[in-house]
Order: C-alpha cells, then structure tokens, then sequence
C-alpha cells in the first residue's frame, strides 16, 4: 500500500489523533509529561509573540514621535489667526530622568488643542502627565518642584505621550512672543522623514535580535521531546501490539502535537499577562503601553503553525535515530559515535556567509546585507549547539575513575549525552551570541563612546545656558543668574552667523557680541573699548569664506523674528587676536570668528537673538547640575542648560544599546527558566534507576553529587565552546564591519559565569523535586 493511496492518506489523521489521544489518557504522569513541555513550549513562544510584536512598537511609537514633534517650522510661520497658536519648548531634566515640556499661549478661539488634552491650561498653570506627578509627589524631589512651581490643573492622556513612563507637562503662558523664541503653529505634529541609522547599528540590531531569538529555538527543539524515554516505552508496546515503525512514528508526533498546541496556548496567555504588565515597566528608559504591544498577524499566524510543525519534525527525526521493536527500543544498546563532520561545517558555513554577506553589500543596511548576516550568525550558533553532544559523548568517553558520584554521572553520560546536552544547550546559545554581541559592541562601541565632545576647558566657566531671545538684555540674566545659589561667575553674549544679499552663513565670519570685560576672556586684546571689533586669528576660516570688508552691509542669518532682520554694516577690524584656548567650554572660539563689543552693532540687530551665558560654579554645591538647572528655569521656562564638558553619547546608539542589553537579560531569564522545566522533565525521566540506586543503598548525598556533575559536565564544556564559538563570530563581525578588533575578557568571564551560575541555581533548585524521586514507591511500574 503506498502513501498516495487514499485509505494510508485517512489513516494519517487517525494515526495523530491516537497518538494526541494516548497523550491525554496516560493518567498523572502523562498530564505531568505534557503541563512541563506545555511551560517549555510556552515560555519560547511568549518570547516569540513580544519579538513579532517589535515592528508595531516601533510604528506606534514612530507615530507618537510624529504628534510630539510641535517645534517644527517652515521658512515661513503663519500669521496670527483663530487656529494659531505660540509654542516654546521648555524641556529640563532632573537626575537623568527627561521631562519634555511645552509652553503653550493660544491667539485664538479654534486654536488647535495639544494632544492629550480636553482644554489648555489657564496662564501659570500646567497640565502634567501620570509619570510627572508621581515625580513631584515624591518627597525628595524638593528642587523639582521648585524648577515646576505651578499649580496642576490637569493630566496629559495617552494621545500626547510616548509611553505611561513619560514625564512632560504642558504649562499654560501669556508672555509668548517669536521675538523671545517661541514658534506659531496651526496645529501639533509633523511628519519628518526617520534619520537613516548607522549602518553599523543596523548590524547590531541584526546580530541582537539573532541572539535573542536563537536560544528560542534550540529550547522549543528540546522541549518537544520531554518525556521521550516514557514514550519510547509506550511505543514499544504498541509495536507488540502490530503497528508498523511509521505507525509509531505518527503516533510519537500526535503526542508532541499535544504539546506543542497547549504550548501555544499558555505562551499566548503569558503574552497577554505580560502585555498587561508592560505598561507598568520600564525597560531600559523606555515605556510601553499595553495596545501598542501587538504581534503583526502574518509572523503570529507563522508562529501559530511553525511551532506544532518543529514539534513534529523534531519528533519524527528522534524516531529516525532509534528502532522501536516489540520488545523495547534498540537505542538504550548504546548509541552509535557521534560524528563531527557535518557539525563542524554548520559552523564554518555560518561564518563564512556573514564575511560574504558583509562584503558583497559592503554595509548591513537594508534587508540585502542584514537578513543573510542574521541567517550566517544563527547558523553559527545553531553549529555550536550541535558540536556540544559530541564534545559531551568525546570527553566522558575517556573519563575514567574517580568518586562514586563522578563515575555514576560520566557512566550515566556516556549511555546517552542528547538529553543533558540539550539541557544546556539552550544557555550555551545564548552565552555564545552574548559574547559576539558584546564582542561587536567594544568595536563599534569605541567610536561612539571614545571621542570626547569637546577640548578640556582651561578658562573658569564649565557650564552654558542658552536663553531663546535674551540677546537684548544678556548682561541683565548674567547679573540675575550669578546671584543664584553657588554660582561664582558669569560671562554673558551673543553669537549668530551672517549672511548678505550676495553671500551665504559660510561664506562670510560668525559675530560674537559681548562687553570688553568678557571678549578678553576669549581673546588676547591689546586694548579695548565699546566699538571695537577683533578678528580672532587661526591658520583656516571657514570653508569657501571671503576676506572681511569693512562696511559690507550683511544681517542675521535664520532669522526667527517678527518681520525682517536688521541690516548693518561689518565695523572695521581694530586688531587681528590670538585666541585664548579653553576659555569657552563650547569649544567655538576659532578662526572665521568676529569679536564685537556691543557699540558696534546696532542694538535693534540683537532682536530674536539667542543670549548665551557662561557659569562657574562652587566646588562644595551639592548637587550642581540640578540646583544651575533650577535658578535657570526660575529665570525663564525656555532656556537650555548644557554641560559642555560632560561626556555624551549619540542616542540612537544609546537607545540600540539598552534595548539590545534588556533583550539578552531577558532571554537569559527565560532560557534559565527553560532551563529548570527542562531539569525537573529529565528527573522524572530518571525516577526508576534512582529508585533503584537508592533501594541498594546508594547514598542520597551520593546521587545528588551525581545528578549536579551530569548538569555540570555539559555546561563546562559548553562555555567553552560558547567562549570559542562566540570570539570567533565576534571577531568576524568586527572584521567585516571595518572596526578594530578588540575582546573585553572581563565581560567574556562575567557572562560565562553568569550563565554557569544560572545552571547551578536551577539544578539546586531541582533538588527537591529529586529528593521526593529518590524513593522506594518511584520503583512502581505499569
């Protein structure tokens, strides 16, 4: 009878369904069997849905990003009308926590309303999101609420923020004016084009979510064949009673079918729980709401099939492997050696398509260079996975003497090293592709992190505060700001660029607006008096600049103001200076830079000019950066503080960066909690010889020994091939991306150790349930 008859075609399905049938009616041990491989199959399958849910994520928050982007202008802002409205951006940040704020003055009754909000809030009152009031609720965060003295007179909904985790408020205003900064809009949001991401980072994200998702799959492999040794006994029992080797193959994968499908259900509720869950986390500065966090259809109905079809296949190739017969399964003989050809090629394959798919792209941007870069990494993972029974079966095969409890586990190895090899596997995995990860991380992470943002300052002033519109009145903000607490001195002026009816910004000098008292703190003058006007010296101006002429009439370059800048003629040069390095902590002092006192422009010139103010500040203030930032805002909402000095890191890496490190976490604790079903599965596996070893009077503390060294064994030898495997594909990630290659051994140990610590902790953990096992009642057998 072939297979394309019709009766072996109904016989399929029958064939299945007795198998799902003798997997439910098996009695306790058999729901045991099949509520283990359900958790299994589950907690990889949540992993799964929150991996699909990704792209929706990023296009929700895409579309928050769009509303939130308000400050956006064109060259031309409209005129005052009912639907305008002035908007000024009031952002601060207090003990790295951003807070996004927004200054807000309708001009008239249709005036669009900011999302999030049913009315605007009256002037001097603000409207503050969920994760701001809880803020300035706290009691410690005195110098908040002394930056945000306004009375709360609403709540910003969902509509107007990134996530529940957002601070921002929205304080209501009267004073507004484009003169002192603010933009007029028709209405809140802009389209805006994304920024193409970093190739680089393209292949960090590549490489992440391959590391991520890799462990998934070897532990859902490994989960559909929990309770095998149960079932190959059943099996044989069906083949004394007349079903064929293909009948029991059937029979075997309804019975992982079963499992697969619970495993699918509990996965989806896990993911539902945690969906809930997520609007309440943080993950790494980040925040979620919970209807943003949805798997697209296309990848959840793949998962929905991909799954029950793994099981099936994994269980039909186990049966391949072994010869079920009336009187027992011929695999429990003494397994054939391993061969490492084919498991060493997976490897060697994996890296050499990521060298190809690196260098026919030349970059990882876009699917054409990613996808086979993340196909050429799995498969080098998936190749270390495969190496681990073999190095497994090759050791405790020349292992010899030793404790009792050593012999009793190398004994218990060498008769069959799959199940404790897949026990591991999925943690060495992981291990593995943390360690390329990071591996490519201190490549690419050096050209971000290892440039300094500016030159050290040699001059008094560290920090700079920017004041939209305060060009007018700079030295009167210097004066207030430097009676403010711990504040040593202040340097107040005002820089923008040039241009002229027949020259563009770059073709003629920026002007640095200031008294003579100040503009000595940037340049060596010889004399000076208010008129003046220095050219500071340097071997290059600006690219393509022209000489400066005296008299040439030019005007503001960008221009934000209320009608149309102001034009004046460029003073004559008094002198020619030297630069004093260091003095400004911006780090703009340079050639193409003029030096005016104030004289020499004409004060109407100033108008809708930025105002800049240098500060120094106290050794012994407390808390520095909160208590500048707080007398700045006490001064005016809209001015910007900045510490030029510290170090800063570009966001989109940063952001790259956390996710990809709370991704690998939280694998990490899935596959350990995979780990710990996976270990108690293999206990129950092993009740009768641990009755029978302990009926004989084999110690306890003996056996115990015994089951941690089949844990250990495995898992000594896979870091290494982790430590091996994962520096080679580092090293080739690095390599193709064009970074030098450099290996941080302390991470490589910390993560090895982790992950060792994490196997132990789930074998000690077993211990009660191998304790419980180790009885006289484990040796009943029906």
């Amino acid at each position: 009878m072939s297979a394309a008859d019709p009766k072996v075609r109904r016989l399929l399905p029958d064939q299945l369904a007795l198998g799902a049938r003798l997997a439910v009616t098996s009695g306790r041990d058999g729901w045991g069997r099949l509520l283990l491989t359900a958790c299994g199959v589950g907690l990889g399958v949540a992993l799964l849905l929150f991996t699909a849910s990704f792209p929706g994520i990023v296009h929700h928050r895409d579309q928050r990003l769009y509303t939130q982007n308000d400050t956006f202008h064109d060259e031309d802002l409209p005129t005052p009308g009912d639907r305008t409205v002035l908007i000024a951006a009031a952002d601060t940040t207090f003990h790295g926590t951003p807070v996004r704020g927004r200054i807000v003055q309708p001009e008239g009754p249709d005036a669009a309303l900011p999302p999030g909000l049913t009315a605007y809030p009256k002037p001097g009152e603000m409207a503050v999101s969920p994760a701001l009031a809880d803020l300035l609720e706290d009691p410690a965060n005195g110098l908040l609420r002394e930056r945000l003295p306004y009375p709360v007179a609403g709540t910003i909904g969902p509509a107007g923020l990134l996530g529940p985790g957002q601070a921002g408020f929205v304080l209501g205003g009267d004073h507004l004016s484009v003169d002192t900064g603010a933009l007029r809009i028709t209405e809140f949001g802009h389209f805006s084009p994304p920024k193409p991401m970093d190739p680089r980072l393209v292949l960090l994200n590549a490489v992440g979510l391959t590391v991520m998702l890799a462990p998934v799959g070897v532990f859902l492999a490994a989960a559909a064949r929990f309770g095998g040794e149960r079932r190959d006994r059943r099996l044989a029992a069906l083949r004394l009673g007349g079903a064929d080797r293909r009948m029991t193959a059937r029979i075997a994968a309804g019975e992982s079918l079963v499992g697969a499908v619970l495993g699918l259900a509990v996965g989806t509720a896990l993911f539902l729980t945690g969906r809930q869950a997520i609007g309440r986390i943080r993950l790494a500065g980040f925040s979620f709401y919970p209807e943003d966090v949805a798997p697209q259809p296309a990848v959840a109905a793949a998962i929905a099939v991909v799954v029950p079809l793994l099981g099936i296949g994994v269980t039909l190739l186990a049966m391949r492997r072994a010869s079920v017969d009336p009187l027992g399964v011929v695999r429990r003989s003494g397994p054939a050696r391993r061969r490492i050809g084919w498991r060493l090629m997976l490897p060697l394959a994996g890296l050499a398509l990521t060298v190809f798919a690196l260098a026919l792209s030349g970059t990882p941007d876009g699917p054409g260079g990613s996808l086979p870069v993340a196909f050429g990494v799995m498969l080098t993972l998936i190749g270390v996975c495969t190496l681990l029974p073999w190095l497994v079966e090759a050791v405790t095969r020349r292992a010899g003497g030793g404790s009792l409890s050593w012999q009793l586990a190398t004994r218990r190895l060498q008769l069959g090293s799959g199940p404790a090899a897949a026990a591991v596997s999925g943690v060495v995995v992981a291990i593995a592709g943390a360690i390329a990860l990071q591996t490519l991380f201190l490549g690419i992470g050096a050209q971000y992190e290892g440039i300094p943002r500016h030159l050290p300052a040699t001059g008094p002033y560290q920090q700079s505060v920017t004041f939209p519109g305060g060009a007018p009145t700079a030295d009167g903000i210097a004066e207030r700001l430097a009676r403010g607490t711990g504040v040593e001195a202040t340097a107040a002026y005002t820089e923008f660029s040039l241009e002229s009816e027949t020259a563009k910004p770059w073709q003629l000098p920026s002007v640095r607006i200031a008294s003579c008292a100040v503009l000595r703190g940037f340049a060596t003058l010889p004399d000076c008096k208010d008129g003046d006007a220095f050219a500071v010296q340097g071997q290059a101006g600006r690219p393509g600049a022209e000489p400066v002429r005296p008299g040439t009439t030019v005007h503001a370059a960008d221009f934000r103001g209320t009608g149309e800048p102001v034009s004046f003629p460029l003073p004559a040069v008094t002198a020619t200076v030297p630069p004093v390095e260091g003095a400004d902590p911006n780090g703009r002092i340079g050639a193409g830079l003029l030096l005016l006192t104030p004289a020499a422009v004409p004060a109407d010139a100033l108008r809708g000019q930025p105002a800049t103010v240098l500060v120094s500040l106290t050794d012994a203030l407390a808390d520095p950066k909160e208590q500048l930032t707080t007398a700045v805002m006490a001064i005016d909402p809209q001015a910007r503080t900045e510490f030029p000095l510290d170090r800063t890191l570009d966001s989109t890496y940063l952001a790259v960066k956390r996710l990809l490190t709370a991704g690998s976490a939280i694998t990490l604790v899935l596959v350990s909690l995979s780990l710990l079903v996976g270990q108690l599965e293999r206990f129950r596996e092993q009740r009768r010889v641990l009755g029978v070893l302990n009926a004989v009077g084999t110690r306890r503390r003996v056996l115990g020994l015994s089951v941690l060294w089949q844990t250990l064994i495995p898992m000594a030898l896979g870091l290494v091939l982790a430590a091996v495997g994962g520096l080679l594909t580092g090293a080739v990630l690095q390599y193709s991306a064009g970074v030098p290659l450099s290996v941080d051994w302390g991470s490589m140990l910390a993560m090895s150790a982790i992950a060792a610590g994490a196997v132990l902790l789930t074998t000690v953990l077993g211990l009660p349930q191998l304790l419980r096992l180790m009885r006289p009642d484990a040796l009943r057998y029906e």
